[in-house]
């Protein structure tokens, strides 16, 4: 399950940091995530993936591989 969420988070990486090249070992913070872009993240994750994170998993985490697992841990999110 791990490998389908860092697929999915590579896609959410992707379109919130405007950048198609990062990869699944690209870190937040070296390609210019800010606590703007991980409230975006974070967004992006709960519409797609419909998991609720915390912000600061996001920031400890802060590559697609690294976050995989708490996002397939996370409470289900709805609205």
């Amino acid at each position: 399950m791990s490998g389908d969420v860092t697929a999915q988070l590579v896609t959410i990486w992707r379109t919130a940091l405007k950048n198609d090249a990062l990869g699944a070992e690209s870190d937040f913070v070296d390609f210019g995530g800010t606590s703007l872009t991980a409230v975006r993240i974070r967004a992006l994750i709960r519409t797609d993936l419909a998991k609720d994170v915390d912000l600061l998993d996001i920031l400890d985490f802060p590559t697609p591989t690294a976050l995989a697992p708490a996002v397939a841990a996370a409470p289900d999110w709805s609205e």
